[in-house]
């Protein structure tokens, strides 16, 4: 029976992948099948067709979710420091506490985001990343403002 995929197996598919390595290049180097291979980019929704085409898209979409990261970062850093000015002037001290909590929240996620943000061209981290982009801004070039 064969070994069950691993995520260190789906990562070293992901890296070979952005490399423009052919699915036969990628399983001999990981020790995997061809189909195992397969199964692994199909479920990456990467492909195998187009071989330096796929490479410079993969390079593009990389690069797009690293400034999608970025300007995560740096709203949740924004929106902290507007919730810290409405402390000052909060009408109750529950106000007060809620906007506190708003800014450490928002805060955290800065940190994170930019933590991990510099760990994606090394880590399994990006497609993480890139939910939690897309959950709080939107698919890639589906910004409700136009901008």
């Amino acid at each position: 029976m064969a070994e069950p995929i691993t995520d260190r197996d789906r990562e070293a598919v992901r890296h070979l992948h952005a490399e423009g390595k052919s699915r036969n290049q990628i399983a001999r180097e990981t020790g995997r099948s061809a189909a195992s291979v397969s199964k692994i980019a199909a479920e990456a929704g990467l492909s195998f067709s187009g071989g330096a085409r796929v490479a410079a898209a993969t390079h593009a979409r990389k690069a797009d979710a690293a400034a999608r990261r970025e300007r995560l970062a740096d709203e949740a850093l924004d929106t902290a420091l507007v919730q810290v000015e409405r402390v000052g002037g909060a009408e109750s001290a529950r106000d007060a506490r809620d906007y506190a909590t708003a800014a450490r929240a928002l805060t955290e996620v800065h940190a994170k985001v930019a933590e991990l943000a510099r760990h994606t061209s090394t880590g399994s981290a990006g497609g993480m990343l890139d939910r939690l982009a897309d959950a709080l801004l939107g698919p890639p070039g589906g910004d409700a403002d136009g901008g």
